[in-house]
């Protein structure tokens, strides 16, 4: 599949790298590669959902090459975990990683849910501007107000 990673755990601490292509098949992958960490099953379980939804939309809608790649990259502090999904690299071209008007789909409607989701259930997220489109999400360990910790 071409999926490249370097992760490494010092204590409750770990990163973890992946540069995947532009291509649904990778969405597996990059899923299991959170299994292999420590993490409360929330924050697995949240981090799997919302990283699965951005890369998603960064393999639907920048338009890549079937030789670019997509990058990931994931951080534990032990605490709070961190990702971001970036299309390009820097100094590519690319749509700006705004975001405008509503985030929730129409009732009823077949697609448009990813950011919403990653709304719902991530403690922080946004978009990076530099360096090339990319987004972000930040899990905490203690549920947020309101959630049940699994």
């Amino acid at each position: 599949m071409g999926q490249q990673g370097a992760a490494s755990a010092a204590g409750a601490t770990w990163r973890l790298e992946l540069s995947v292509p532009p291509d649904l098949s990778a969405l597996a992958d990059v899923r299991r590669s959170f299994d292999a960490f420590g993490l409360p099953p929330r924050v697995r379980e949240d981090a799997k959902l919302l990283v699965t939804e951005l890369l998603s939309n960064s393999i639907r809608h920048a338009e890549l090459r079937a030789d670019e790649r997509i990058r990931i990259w994931a951080g534990w502090s032990g605490r709070r975990l961190k990702v971001i999904v970036r299309d390009r690299d820097h100094g590519q071209p690319g749509r700006p990683a705004g975001i405008a008007g509503s985030i929730r789909p129409a009732p009823g409607a077949e697609s448009g849910w990813g950011l919403f989701i990653v709304n719902q259930l991530a403690t922080r997220w946004g978009a990076i501007h530099d360096g090339g489109p990319a987004y972000w999400f930040e899990l905490d360990a203690s549920p947020p107000a309101g959630r049940d910790q699994n």
